[in-house]
């Protein structure tokens, strides 16, 4: 993979860039923003709420993550399907 190195960023002016570089080096305070939760983890939406103490009780007795643990369950079930 190879970047082009660029001097301008197309639809805004220099002054404008300068402006937000400025504001960038400047830096923000991050314990003001409000917190937001990860989009990316969808533990609950799959796995039935009902499940999930016997997944992690099972996971910790092997001493495998709860992912491992329904990766490993799923598989066996359609391994007998």
């Amino acid at each position: 993979m190879s970047y082009e190195i660029t001097d301008s960023v197309p639809g805004l002016t220099d002054t404008q860039v300068a402006d937000l570089v400025q504001e960038a080096e400047a830096g923000h305070d991050l314990k003001t923003r409000p917190s937001e939760p990860n989009p990316h983890f969808h533990r609950f939406q799959l796995v039935p709420e009902d499940l999930l103490d016997a997944i992690d009780e099972r996971a910790a007795k092997d001493g495998q993550s709860p992912d491992a643990v329904v990766r490993e369950a799923l598989s066996n079930y359609l391994d007998t399907a």
